[in-house]
């Protein structure tokens, strides 16, 4: 199996790890091995012997046009794109993704190199169009820059969402959804739509884990987290072109993430006050939403957590796990 990672140079945009590096965290060499992985600081520079000895320190990697760079070789599975170009190129290759200069890994060693000994190096986050609007400006631990507020986000959904006393809990929700699942299925005279049927079933399992209740493709839920995914998953001049955001106003785009943004926000406040309202029955079990709220009022935590924040959580949590 092949291990793939797109790093982005100085800014970043990569469906795994990002890199941000500096000066100071570059190794003192002028080449690279297929041992190590030298991470490769790209920067505006005027000096032309400069820019010379950036070039010949860049990996090998196809040759790109002016101004989209190697974006045309990429073609409707993107992912089959950087395979076959990895296989020309080496696992180490470099890409111009519009103006991003990005890395191409596509070995499972060179990954780890990443991951381990220069993750740091490697830890930024990019800063992508939908992704900064879906996450409340960066609040999540998959969008935050890294820094204290990151440290100590990560921190709290590993100890309190992701643990395994946590998903222990919840086994019983994936039980009793996969039953009626089955049931469904089996009690059915016409053909099933086994696609439809398991997004369903995950989108069930991971409403009742986060809000409580599952939402049986009432009040629009369903196509909200639909609508999300296709925004954070779809292609966005700004994210390759960081200059060229405002054309988001004209192809409709700010304008359809504006929409299910606000869709977003209002079915959070609206699960938030749910859970905030003194007759609400005691669970049997906390869901999401009654952990970042017992958080909230939690004075020893070391960053506040507004419900702001609280939504941001909610949005990773749901869509990641959808």
């Amino acid at each position: 199996m092949t291990c793939m990672l797109f790093l982005e140079l100085s800014v970043v945009h990569t469906v795994a790890v990002c890199a941000s590096p500096t000066d100071k965290d570059l190794p003192d060499k002028n080449e690279y091995t297929k041992e190590e992985i030298v991470p490769i600081e790209v920067t505006h520079v005027t000096d032309t012997n400069k820019l010379a000895d950036q070039a010949k320190r860049l990996p090998p990697g196809p040759t790109k046009l002016p101004l989209i760079g190697n974006l045309h070789q990429l073609g409707d599975l993107p992912h089959r794109s950087f395979q076959h170009l990895s296989d020309k190129h080496g696992p180490l290759m470099f890409l111009q993704l519009g103006s991003i200069p990005t890395l191409v890994i596509s070995s499972a060693g060179m990954a780890r190199e990443v991951f381990k000994t220069h993750d740091r190096i490697f830890s930024g986050r990019p800063v992508l169009f939908a992704a900064k609007k879906l996450s409340y400006n960066n609040s999540t631990m998959s969008f935050a820059p890294f820094g204290e507020y990151w440290r100590e986000i990560r921190k709290l959904v590993i100890l309190e969402i992701l643990s395994a006393r946590r998903a222990q809990t919840f086994q019983i929700v994936r039980e009793e959804e996969v039953a009626l699942m089955i049931d469904f299925i089996a009690l059915s005279l016409d053909p099933v739509n086994l696609s439809e049927l398991t997004l369903l079933l995950t989108n069930n399992i991971v409403c009742r884990a986060a809000f409580g209740k599952k939402y049986d493709g009432g009040g629009g839920v369903y196509d909200i987290m639909c609508e999300s995914e296709e925004l954070l998953g779809g292609f966005c001049i700004a994210d390759f072109f960081p200059w060229m955001g405002w054309l988001n106003k004209l192809n409709g785009l700010e304008t359809r993430l504006e929409k299910n943004f606000r869709k977003l926000d209002e079915l959070y406040e609206n699960v938030i006050e749910e859970h905030l309202d003194p007759t609400r029955p005691e669970p049997e079990h906390e869901d999401l939403v009654d952990v970042l709220l017992r958080l909230q009022k939690d004075s020893n935590q070391a960053i506040g957590i507004d419900n702001e924040k609280i939504k941001a959580v909610l949005t990773v949590s749901v869509l990641v796990n959808r």
